[in-house]
């Protein structure tokens, strides 16, 4: 098999493929992946943006095909209440005097496993 396609007269081409071709070119989909990646968009104001007529499944589409980028919902958190805000103001207030007590607090990271010492600054 090797040997046919290395001796052939003719260069190897793919064969066309079926089924319906994109509505999207190379640059299109380049110029979709970009404004995922660097601006904070949606799939509706992405597809509202491109100069296509594309459906925004197309773009949700093209944003998978990428590969490089993860889909995650961003979570929804309720406001805060009045309570909670009334708390941590007094938390605040009862702490603004701590001085050099907060040269013992040892802050940390727990996403990434990484803590800062502050007692050697």
């Amino acid at each position: 098999m090797i040997y046919r396609v290395v001796t052939r007269k003719t260069p190897y081409e793919t064969k066309p493929r079926s089924g319906k071709p994109h509505v999207t070119d190379i640059p299109s989909n380049r110029r979709i992946q970009r404004m995922a990646s660097s601006q904070k968009m949606s799939v509706r104001e992405i597809t509202g943006a491109s100069r296509l007529q594309i459906s925004k499944n197309t773009v949700h589409r093209r944003i998978i095909e990428s590969g490089y980028m993860i889909h995650a919902k961003m979570v929804r958190r309720l406001p805060l209440s009045k309570l909670h805000i009334s708390k941590r103001l007094q938390w605040a207030r009862n702490h603004m005097s701590y001085g050099d007590k907060w040269m013992a607090v040892l802050f940390s990271d727990e996403k990434n496993g990484t803590s800062m010492d502050l007692t050697g600054i």
